[in-house]
């Protein structure tokens, strides 16, 4: 009844009057249908908030997919940053990024703007 503890106290009169609510509603033939549906929506719903979740988890690790590679990878970007554009350097971490990035791409923090 944890669940239905902010309503207020739901004795066993209010649940009995509800029962006969959704009886006179669906009918006695149509509550194992009724319920089956409704244990079937929660479920659905539980799926669906857990896959957000894991989705909510990656979009961080994807989000600097366009960015340059991190400073400690192997090539750490050399052929993308050495391409004529401007490098700008995190103040943070001291990594070379692309001039139009906005967050470094080796620990995230928001790249200054550019020095003019």
């Amino acid at each position: 009844m944890q669940l239905l503890a902010g309503l207020g106290p739901l004795g066993l009169p209010e649940l009995l009057i509800i029962a006969f609510v959704v009886v006179l509603i669906f009918g006695v033939g149509r509550l194992p249908e009724v319920g089956g549906a409704l244990g079937k929506g929660i479920r659905e719903f539980r799926k669906a908030t857990k896959e957000d979740d894991a989705a909510a988890g990656t979009t961080t690790l994807t989000s600097n997919a366009g960015a340059a590679p991190p400073a400690g990878s192997a090539d750490a970007g050399a052929s993308e940053l050495a391409g004529g554009s401007d490098v700008r350097y995190c103040s943070e971490c001291g990594a070379g990024n692309l001039a139009t990035a906005k967050f470094c791409a080796q620990c995230g923090h928001q790249m200054a703007a550019p020095v003019r």
